[in-house]
């Protein structure tokens, strides 16, 4: 008499559905696919955040299986773009909103999103060049500065920006007109009659993105008659409206910042003042020459 066999039972603790035993494969599924990102740039320093600048680069990680990755919602563009993979780059166009980016990972049912807001240059202000003069005459009432154009918002990066400034036309009374009066401001060439593109080289939290390319930004000084050589001093102001552009590089859209004035003034007392993105400085006529 023979003893019926009796099969072994499955070991306890094994959770069904951890394993697909078709054709002696298996694929383990991580139930819980957590999605990370850190951005390629280094400034500002919280490298997770999901705010970001136009053009700006983020890496993109999934913890758990490799994932197919897609844009659902709003613009930019993945690398790669095919294939199952645990890290990706997202890039930001040069549009304004929101974008989602959903990661499914392969041998099961995990999905993930993250979603990143994406905002435009929206303003510039002006510094002085560190260590640089005010430029000035001795004897004139003249002034000017090297300026350093920094871009806002300040807590993202624009390292994928460049900015250029259209040519413009003075508008001058007292003192510097007519002499300065309808002038071109940066005589730039045609076709576009601006100057040549500039990258946003650099950002630093308190300051925002910049080229550190100086500005000079100078009153001239129209001759003795028209301004007169001691005080009272023939007043008069003189500016121009400046437009700066940007695009993201690679980008053929072009967009103006809101346009703000250069301005000069020469006061009675012999102070000249030079105004620009929200910086002035000034000097007085008996005050040393210095150069930049």
């Amino acid at each position: 008499m023979c003893k019926t066999e009796t099969k072994t039972p499955p070991k306890p603790g094994k959770t069904p559905g951890n394993s697909d035993p078709k054709n002696g494969a298996q694929t383990n599924c991580h139930p819980v696919c957590t999605l990370t990102s850190k951005t390629i740039a280094t400034s500002p320093a919280d490298r997770a955040r999901t705010k970001i600048g136009v053009g700006e680069e983020v890496e993109l990680t999934v913890k758990g299986n490799p994932a197919t990755w897609a844009i659902t919602s709003g613009t930019g563009t993945l690398s790669p773009n095919t294939g199952a993979r645990r890290t990706v780059t997202f890039t930001a166009d040069d549009k304004a909103g929101s974008t989602t980016i959903t990661a499914t990972g392969s041998g099961c049912s995990c999905v993930n999103t993250i979603t990143f807001t994406i905002v435009r240059p929206a303003s510039w202000t002006m510094k002085r060049k560190p260590g640089s003069s005010i430029k000035h005459t001795n004897g004139k009432p003249d002034c000017g500065f090297l300026g350093i154009m920094y871009v806002h918002p300040n807590d993202v990066n624009f390292y994928r920006v460049e900015t250029r400034e259209k040519d413009s036309l003075s508008v001058a009374t007292g003192c510097y007109n007519p002499s300065h009066h309808g002038k071109y401001h940066g005589k730039y060439g045609p076709p576009d009659q601006a100057s040549g593109w500039f990258l946003l080289t650099r950002h630093t939290e308190p300051d925002g993105s910049t080229d550190d390319v100086p500005d000079e930004i100078y009153s001239g000084y129209a001759n003795d008659a028209a301004m007169g050589t001691a005080p009272p001093f023939k007043v008069g102001t003189m500016y121009f409206p400046i437009t700066i552009q940007w695009h993201v590089v690679g980008n053929a859209n072009i967009h103006d910042f809101p346009v703000i004035r250069q301005e000069h003034e020469v006061f009675s007392d012999g102070k000249c003042e030079t105004r620009k993105g929200g910086l002035t400085e000034s000097a007085m006529y008996s005050d040393p020459t210095k150069a930049w």
